[in-house]
């Protein structure tokens, strides 16, 4: 009643000050259920190996800026005050002077020296794209496999809650008969036995699914809702697994073909051969001349003759013939990195066949046991049923329904981790051929919702 009583003054005040009297409500706010889509999405939003990437593209605009300045006029004012004598004029002349002078200066020509410069930055730019699309599939591929990790050990805390009812009625079953004097004491210690080591198994099943979870937010960047969110998830029966088996991808040559074209690893490694080739252009320019043009105006404020305002225009020419064989060192450094460069082409090419191949063939064979493990829960399920009836009978022994039931929860916790591998496997098989997701930077707004 005191509540009650609280939350009609509390009304009253709010229709005095004008607000709604839904504005306030002591209704617990109701944790958000989250799915896959959403964890990438936060992930995309929050992980910080994103923000380094988009960093990185970042600077790497800023370094092509600095490359362009180098055929951009360059531009400069000086100015000073302050007083001359001069001597060797008769009458000495003397006096305040307040000068200024303006020039400019514009590159003309340079042999490449800067032009590939500017290229190479643009290829950086390029190859920092792709690497940040890299990161964003290897992101999507680890919130996948933590978010199936998360629901396999939600279905195994189901495993093991389905052993632990199994067992507690088969102990209170026990106990009954050796009331009846059918069976002996050792029956009811074996199955007080197993229900302890049932309740074992499910209080581990249990952190397992924290310790899950706890790794999942690790990769999302974040704790959504402090914590208090749901996994979306859709609870079906153990037997109904096989209805929601995903379909394998494309034939594995479509696959190498497709991660050839779209791998963002592969396209980084193109960049960077070709800014490698322009850098090696650009030093080699350093052997020629550069071609610029000048100009300035100098303007003074003096009473002395002397000085007048003048101005210039020309042509420069700057021709280093000998750098002490440091140019020689810089285009000996450039052909190495490039030959680096096609090298580590090579090696992901390589790394990418092998990886799409050992990623489909772990999908094909995660998908077949599948199927297997389906059909190895049916004949537990009966084997159970028959050693259950022959238990009541008094046909069967305490050992052969403890196996039984062992058989039963290693079926289904062998259902559940292959199913849930199978998807883990498709998501690295995505990962393998490049997909990778929208990573354009959230606007504020959207970081806001």
């Amino acid at each position: 009643m005191r509540l009650t009583l609280k939350s009609q003054l509390f009304a009253i005040f709010l229709c005095f000050m004008g607000l709604p009297e839904n504005s306030y409500s002591t209704e617990p706010t109701p944790a958000p259920e989250l799915g896959l889509e959403d964890f990438i999405e936060i992930a995309l939003r929050n992980n910080p190996t994103v923000t380094i990437a988009r960093n990185e593209v970042s600077a790497s605009e800023g370094r092509k800026t600095q490359a362009v300045s180098g055929y951009l006029p360059k531009l400069s004012a000086t100015g000073n005050a302050g007083r001359i004598h001069i001597a060797d004029l008769i009458p000495v002349d003397e006096g305040g002077i307040v000068s200024g002078n303006l020039s400019a200066n514009q590159l003309i020509f340079d042999f490449g020296n800067t032009t590939g410069a500017i290229s190479a930055s643009g290829y950086n730019i390029e190859a920092a794209q792709a690497q940040l699309n890299t990161v964003g599939s290897d992101l999507v591929y680890q919130v996948k496999a933590a978010y199936y990790t998360v629901l396999e050990k939600h279905y195994l805390i189901i495993v093991a809650n389905e052993q632990v009812k199994s067992y507690q009625m088969h102990y209170e079953r026990a106990k009954e008969y050796f009331k009846a004097g059918v069976k002996s004491k050792i029956d009811v210690t074996n199955a007080q036995v197993e229900l302890t080591n049932s309740r074992l198994q499910l209080l581990q099943s249990r952190f397992a699914l924290k310790s899950a979870r706890v790794a999942l937010e690790k990769i999302i960047g974040t704790r959504p809702a402090d914590g208090t969110y749901r996994i979306r998830r859709q609870d079906h029966d153990f037997n109904e697994f096989i209805n929601f088996l995903a379909p394998m991808p494309a034939s594995q040559e479509e696959l190498l073909q497709t991660a050839t074209l779209q791998r963002p690893d592969l396209q980084q490694a193109k960049k960077q051969i070709s800014s490698a080739e322009s850098l090696l252009k650009s030093t080699q320019g350093s052997y020629w001349p550069t071609l610029g043009a000048t100009a300035s105006y100098d303007t003074h404020d003096t009473d002395i003759s002397t000085f007048q305002d003048q101005w210039q225009v020309g042509l420069a020419l700057d021709w280093e013939f000998f750098s002490g064989f440091r140019t020689q060192g810089e285009v000996v450094e450039a052909k190495s990195n490039l030959r680096s460069s096609r090298a580590q082409m090579r090696d992901i090419e390589l790394t990418v066949t092998q990886e799409v191949t050992d990623n489909f063939l772990l999908a094909d064979e995660q998908r077949e046991s599948i199927f297997l493990a389906d059909e190895i829960l049916t004949l537990a399920e009966e084997n159970f049923d028959l050693a259950d009836q022959r238990y009541k009978t008094g046909l069967g022994d305490m050992i052969e329904f403890n196996d039984a039931q062992l058989r039963v929860s290693e079926a289904r916790s062998n259902l559940v981790t292959t199913f849930y591998g199978y998807n883990t496997a498709l998501a690295s098989l995505e990962n393998a051929i490049g997909k990778y997701p929208d990573m354009s930077e959230p606007t504020d707004k959207e970081i806001q919702e």
